[in-house]
């Protein structure tokens, strides 16, 4: 019984970012977001994935970091990629610095996710986003539907790999120039 709720749990879940995400991405397609204007819609829906895999990664940093900090040293060297995040990190003070870049840069790139994300159909106006009524657009305008999304996509699965992965995580090569952006 507690597996069948367990599944059904997933499955709700993954109906609820799956939704989400086409609304959202509807609204980008369609240009019905808060997005700056001038900017061509394919570029909104470009960058709002990168600035997603870019959030991601800076999450997924923190925690495998916490998670190999207490790894023998001697078990890290093999991993010469993942060794050498490891100790431009832990060198000096560059793990506090790191920390408060790393926050610094997340919030940023949060503001400009929100204003890509945030739907802006005008009720009465604008077709609603899959023909939906006027109080269940007036409820995608509010920007919860896109804030779901980056909460998962953005933080949370990446998370959940860099503490399942974490010196495979920390052995991308990209990590490296995403930790000098944050120091």
């Amino acid at each position: 019984v507690s597996r069948i709720f367990f599944i059904a749990r997933i499955l709700a879940s993954l109906a609820i970012l799956g939704y989400s995400l086409a609304v959202t991405l509807a609204g980008l397609v369609d240009g019905e977001t808060t997005m700056w204007a001038g900017v061509p819609n394919a570029v909104a829906v470009v960058v709002f994935f990168v600035l997603l895999v870019l959030v991601g990664v800076m999450e997924g940093i923190q925690t495998a970091l916490f998670a190999i900090v207490n790894l023998p040293e001697d078990e890290l060297q093999p991993h010469r990629v993942a060794y050498r995040n490891f100790r431009l990190i832990f060198t000096g003070q560059n793990f506090q610095a790191f920390l408060i870049g790393r926050q610094i840069v997340v919030t940023f790139f949060f503001f400009i996710v929100a204003r890509i994300a945030i739907l802006n159909v005008e009720i009465g106006v604008d077709d609603n986003i899959f023909g939906v009524s006027d109080g269940v657009q007036r409820f995608f305008n509010t920007g919860l539907l896109g804030a779901l999304v980056t909460t998962i996509l953005a933080s949370l699965v990446w998370r959940v790999v860099a503490s399942s992965f974490p010196v495979a995580f920390m052995s991308n090569p990209v990590i490296y120039l995403i930790i000098r952006l944050c120091l």
